[in-house]
């Protein structure tokens, strides 16, 4: 049986070097890293590329904020530049409000301008043969807008955007991730393995926004086994593990631990 290989985003301490950081995540198992704008930030991209490859790791994709959308020239210079296939938007509309960068949730009519932005520009990355990919929270299920979720509009009024599932916020929302991934079909690209406690919300201080408490994958709420075997069935490459704060263990022992949880359900190698 094929299996994904295991993949992670975030975990690079700003106090650490983040190429020693990556090596030691190589190490534990993992074979790749979300988030390649990394190699553009300091030295030469093609210079850093042939570093992270040398022990094994792939970057997966470039970030693209919808927001505030620098020129689409731009960003296929930046994913050309460190090799990768995707691009990643992680924070719409909805998004913004739940995570106060805006006062009001939006309107069906601005969730649709959004949508236009959104397939606009992931019909000029296709053309390089880019896919641009949209990341999930909570917000886009629990946002309603014409009576039907945030999500599923987007899903909707876009043709060429693509979707991240991030399982663990697909749950945390009061939805089935397992449902979610297998409605979706080629529209999902990638899938995110993020794990939370149930019944458990910590709000944190320096803003007052409500999260879901995070757990290594595997010791959560989430189906940790249906997500993946359901993931591998759609035919994605990787697993990608994501926690935004850690509690009981280092990022690097969350992230041991979740590889080897993920490797134990046999759907990951």
């Amino acid at each position: 049986m094929e299996k994904m290989k295991a993949a992670m985003i975030g975990f690079l301490s700003k106090e650490k070097d983040p190429y020693e950081q990556l090596e030691i995540y190589a190490k534990m198992g993992y074979r790749a890293f979300e988030g390649a704008n990394l190699l553009l930030r300091d030295g030469d991209p093609s210079e850093n590329l042939k570093r992270v490859k040398s022990f094994g790791m792939e970057p997966l994709a470039v970030h693209l904020n919808i927001m505030d959308p620098p020129p689409i020239a731009d960003v296929i210079k930046d994913a050309q530049a460190t090799g990768v296939k995707r691009v990643a938007c992680y924070c719409g509309c909805a998004g913004a409000y739940r995570f106060g960068g805006r006062p009001t949730p939006p309107t069906l009519d601005e969730l649709k301008k959004e949508c236009e932005a959104f397939d606009k520009a992931a019909e000029e990355l296709g053309k390089e043969g880019i896919s641009l990919s949209f990341h999930n929270h909570d917000a886009e299920f629990l946002q309603v807008l014409g009576g039907v979720p945030v999500f599923y509009q987007m899903v909707a009024n876009t043709q060429y955007l693509k979707f991240e599932v991030d399982c663990g916020w697909v749950a945390y929302a009061g939805c089935d991730p397992i449902y979610v991934m297998k409605n979706l079909g080629d529209r999902m690209v990638s899938v995110h393995i993020k794990d939370f406690e149930a019944g458990s919300s910590v709000t944190r201080e320096e803003d007052s926004i409500v999260m879901p408490r995070f757990t290594t994958p595997g010791t959560g709420a989430l189906d940790l086994k249906g997500c993946l075997e359901t993931a591998l069935a759609a035919g994605m490459d990787y697993a990608i593990v994501e926690q935004d704060f850690q509690y009981n263990l280092s990022q690097e022992e969350t992230l041991q631990a979740a590889y080897l949880n993920m490797k134990e359900t046999g759907f990951v190698e």
